[in-house]
């Protein structure tokens, strides 16, 4: 009998080994699976933000990144944002050499080689946020990150390296930049730029954690604020065309008078709140209401968060939102919005109808499995090309000292994936798509974008305070799909802003904005990526370009990435 046992705890054992191998992966070919390729794949990148003890605000919320095509040869490269330490006595200072931004080259095959010294990108600035977009219309991707302290506008040179034009630009915003995105506001042609900023840190002003009683947290001491700190102000900067961009924060209305009670900024999307055409900007704020700024058309915004429904949850309770991605869902023509916060909360759907928000958050099946995490990036994409769009959250907390709190899920956590059933609802299904979303790190910055070129959608993820993660889309569903890369010339070049719209088979009517920002503090591809599921026909595809005129486009079949070019139908 003892014998017995033994074997059948030893076939157990072998099951449970071979069922833990690291990048396993499901049988079923129909299953959505994700796996760590970090290693394989030659990225190397590991994020620094203060030191383990997180003794200052500036050391929680870590950094984005950015997916581009910087050197025009068709696939995907990467940009990690880095943070860093504070000088003694403040901290143990940031070391030799000292943390860097980073880029990496796709050489194809999910193979990458770290070129930041030789494009001129080496800088050790303490950063959080980036965007990307073709400011000067010369035809190549121009990188720009928000700092603590002086921004960094990089301009592409066109021969694989970088120029910072930041003084020159006029674009060296001083204040703690989290989020950012490129946009043409006023519809010129020429790329405006937005920047969300977070607040006023001086560490020789803000009391180190564990000397002021009152900063904890759930018994334990944390670090003091954002509560009781002096926020900062969004900036808006306005592209003149000639390579130089203008501050008109205040004349534009991003920074009025009348605004609502001072915010802490953290996330940043763009969409069309009412179908005017006109590009509206959304702002998620940590502990205080979101706002929404209306583009009036004249170059001016109006802030209608609460006036929309969208600067509080459906208890009129400021949330602590932190990600937000828009999104056209379920074939509608106006983008609805999604905010993740911090634990002991729910994240936050709100559905667009008309122009005004309602919150959807439970009945679609967001709330719950969410509710004791604490989100940070988050999008909108679909990962099984069903022609659906699911949702992907990072997920990790604030402070190392959750930990020690029993009601915390701690400071590492595991990412999410919800799948949409193509009615709205989303599943859960984080547990069963791979090896790769099983991983427990504390997640902050995520970006989507064919890496490998199968059609098919990847996630890159910047962690605080650790190694990047890399989660190759290896789930092969017999679906089939069409990436849309738009090209603009009476519009911006990037045609950021831009919609495209996809009809298939069956009637059904897919749309996708070409965005620049999003997630938290990070930039997805410029390209509509679209599920098609079995259909192998198109019957229409057109862009709503900028301007607001709408061209239709002929389709040479599917399961390919093809380019469209605005006024050459």
């Amino acid at each position: 009998m003892k014998h017995w046992i033994q074997a059948v705890m030893a076939i157990i054992t072998v099951g449970l080994i071979a069922g833990c191998e690291p990048n396993a992966v499901s049988s079923d070919p129909k299953a959505v699976q994700f796996r760590d390729v970090t290693a394989s794949a030659g990225v190397h990148f590991q994020n620094v933000c203060g030191d383990a003890t997180k003794d200052y605000v500036i050391s929680v919320n870590g950094s984005g990144v950015g997916l581009l095509d910087y050197d025009l040869d068709g696939d995907l490269d990467i940009y990690f944002v880095n943070g860093s330490r504070l000088d003694p006595p403040f901290g143990a200072g940031v070391g030799s050499p000292p943390p860097s931004d980073a880029l990496f080259r796709n050489d194809g095959g999910l193979k990458f080689t770290n070129v930041t010294r030789q494009a001129g990108l080496t800088e050790s600035d303490w950063g959080c946020g980036v965007t990307v977009g073709d400011y000067d219309n010369d035809g190549d991707p121009d990188i720009f990150v928000a700092n603590w302290g002086r921004d960094r506008l990089w301009k592409n040179r066109g021969d694989g390296t970088f120029e910072d034009v930041t003084t020159a630009a006029g674009t060296a915003d001083p204040s703690w930049g989290s989020s950012c995105c490129f946009v043409d506001y006023d519809a010129d042609s020429y790329l405006d730029l937005f920047v969300v900023n977070y607040l006023e840190f001086d560490p020789e002003k803000v009391k180190r954690r564990g000397v002021d009683p009152s900063c904890q947290y759930k018994g334990q001491q944390i670090l003091c604020g954002p509560i009781g700190l002096p926020p900062a102000a969004c900036t808006l900067y306005r592209n003149k065309g000639d390579g130089t961009f203008e501050d008109v924060s205040n004349s534009s209305g991003i920074r009025a008078v009348d605004l609502p009670e001072a915010t802490y900024g953290l996330g940043v999307a763009i969409l069309d709140v009412d179908g005017d055409h006109q590009i509206d900007i959304y702002v998620a704020n940590d502990t205080k209401p979101n706002l929404l700024f209306h583009n009036q058309g004249d170059g001016t915004f109006k802030e209608i968060g609460l006036l929309c429904g969208v600067a509080l949850n459906d208890d009129g309770r400021a949330q602590a939102g932190m990600g937000v991605d828009a999104v056209f869902l379920a074939g509608k023509a106006l983008e609805d919005l999604f905010v993740v916060n911090y634990e002991d909360d729910t994240n936050t759907y709100y559905r667009n109808e008309d122009g005004f928000f309602t919150e959807t958050t439970t009945p679609m099946g967001l709330a719950e499995p969410c509710f004791g995490h604490l989100g940070w990036g988050s999008f909108f994409f679909d990962c099984d090309l069903d022609s659906d769009l699911d949702l992907f959250i990072t997920q990790g907390h604030v402070v190392p000292q959750a930990d020690e709190i029993a009601s915390s899920k701690g400071w590492l956590q595991q990412n999410k994936l919800f799948l949409n059933d193509g009615k709205g609802n989303f599943s859960d299904v984080s547990d069963q798509s791979g090896p790769g979303l099983k991983i427990k790190k504390s997640s902050r910055g995520a970006a989507y974008g064919d890496l490998d070129g199968d059609g098919d959608a990847d996630i890159v993820i910047n962690e605080i305070d650790d190694t990047a993660t890399i989660l190759e889309n290896v789930g092969k569903p017999s679906q089939h799909w069409l990436a849309v890369s738009a090209v603009g010339t009476t519009s911006n070049r990037s045609a950021i802003g831009a919609v495209v719209i996809v009809q298939i088979a069956g009637g059904k009517t897919l749309r996708q904005r070409i965005r620049a920002g999003s997630s938290y503090a990070s930039h997805s591809e410029s390209v509509a990526r679209f599920g098609l599921g079995n259909t192998t026909e198109i019957e229409r595809l057109s862009v709503r370009w900028p301007t607001g005129k709408e061209e239709v486009f002929p389709v040479k079949g599917v399961d390919r990435r093809m380019e469209v070019i605005e006024g050459k139908p």
